[in-house]
């Protein structure tokens, strides 16, 4: 669906040129969704402008969907939900979002209910829709500028730092709805700090640094990378349950609050180390499995 064909992008200000993008390569395939990691300054918020044709890079190419990404047709199956959301801070939420369902070539007679109906899916009051935007919290802001992305269920979703400046509550609601999307195949690429939400929604991840990619990891499906298993019992009882886990051959690094850490191939690994513990009668306080995005940041990160 997506191409990106060594690409990079310079940038240059007072005789001072800084290197955006360098070199940059990548596929994602229709109905895939793929996070962007990295540090702060690494190009993923370059990229992004990049697939948008809002950026056109120096070399290299970029095609979506065999054509250019500021080509009609493209941006016409396009959402864009952006880091910085200048909006027009006097436009009602209502007007708003009538407004972008007009330009995505929505029925003007449905504008309004479309509207409201946009706003509910990001749990937006109606009361806040007659206000100004700039009445608007920083959250509120973030759920308004998902609602119009969101608008007329685009087949294409670019999201950066969605779930910025929200509660625990609007983290939720920004998962379900890419969760939403994902279900009806639409293709998602997503830039994001919040490594859980990456690891909860994504199906691959690209870490970007110095504007390169420099790792990819796929989280899901037959090719996924090997996941981390945690199972957290009583300090004390350690050493019986690192045993019980020996004994399914698994081998738990363990630590001293209790916590026993060890590499899973399927959920069936994780569910062989979960009852081989509680037939023991071991407490279990926590079990859960990950691919370790945080470890990876770090670890490539120190590069």
């Amino acid at each position: 669906m997506i191409s990106v064909r060594e690409v990079s992008k310079t940038y240059g200000r007072f005789g001072r040129r800084v290197q955006a993008l360098d070199g940059v390569g990548l596929e994602v395939a229709r109905g895939e969704t793929l996070g962007l990691i990295g540090p702060n300054g690494a190009g993923k918020t370059t990229l992004l402008s990049c697939l948008l044709g809002f950026l056109r890079p120096d070399r290299g190419a970029i095609t979506v969907d065999g054509r250019a990404p500021d080509d009609l047709s493209v941006r016409a199956r396009t959402g864009y939900l952006p880091e910085r959301l200048g909006f027009d801070r006097e436009l009602p939420g209502r007007a708003f979002l009538a407004f972008h369902w007009r330009l995505a070539g929505g029925d003007p007679e449905s504008a309004r209910t479309e509207a409201e109906a946009a706003a509910d899916r990001v749990g937006l009051d109606r009361e806040a829709l007659s206000r100004p935007l700039r009445g608007y919290s920083r959250g509120m802001l973030q759920r308004i500028g998902l609602a119009q992305a969101l608008l007329r269920d685009p087949a294409l979703l670019f999201l950066d730092e969605p779930a910025s400046g929200t509660d625990p509550r609007g983290v939720s609601l920004v998962r379900d709805r890419i969760l939403e999307a994902k279900s009806r195949g639409a293709t998602i690429v997503l830039n994001s700090h919040q490594l859980p939400e990456v690891e909860r929604v994504c199906d691959r991840v690209a870490f970007l640094d110095g504007g390169r990619v420099t790792k990819t990891e796929t989280l899901r499906g037959t090719s996924a990378t090997r996941r981390r298993g945690l199972l957290r019992v009583p300090a004390e009882r350690t050493s019986e349950a690192a045993a019980c886990l020996a004994g399914e051959s698994l081998t738990p690094r363990a630590d001293s609050d209790g916590s026993l850490r060890f590499v899973v191939v399927s959920d069936e690994d994780m569910a062989r180390a979960v009852r081989a513990v509680a037939v023991a009668g071991i407490p279990i306080y926590e079990a859960r499995s990950s691919a370790e995005l945080e470890e990876l940041f770090a670890t490539e990160a120190a590069r």
